[in-house]
């Protein structure tokens, strides 16, 4: 068994021929809300990232099928701007490491 859990919360939905229903702000927020409510262990003199951020990121690219840490870390570089900003990167991304071709 690895140590990572993302295989564990990836979702396959079955192939259907209708496009995905976009996310409302509605949504959007009710997800932020629900992570924000997680506490932040980290000590504040080290933090540089929400954790509801980070945690958003996580959970949205685990959604959209990233199975590894770096897949996760590519699909956050991949957004624009406005949709970083929405998941609640205000000062810049964490910088990750970049897989290439993972």
């Amino acid at each position: 068994m690895t140590s990572s859990l993302i295989p564990a919360l990836a979702v396959t939905a079955a192939v259907s021929g209708t496009p995905p229903t976009p996310v409302t702000d509605g949504e959007h927020g009710d997800l932020l809300r629900a992570l924000a409510a997680v506490p932040d262990p980290r000590d504040p003199r080290g933090v540089r990232y929400p954790l509801c951020a980070l945690l958003a990121a996580a959970v949205c690219a685990v959604l959209a099928g990233a199975s590894s840490f770096a897949a996760i870390s590519d699909w956050l570089h991949d957004l624009d701007e406005h949709a970083k900003t929405r998941l609640g990167f205000h000062r810049g991304i964490p910088a990750g490491r970049r897989c290439g071709g993972c």
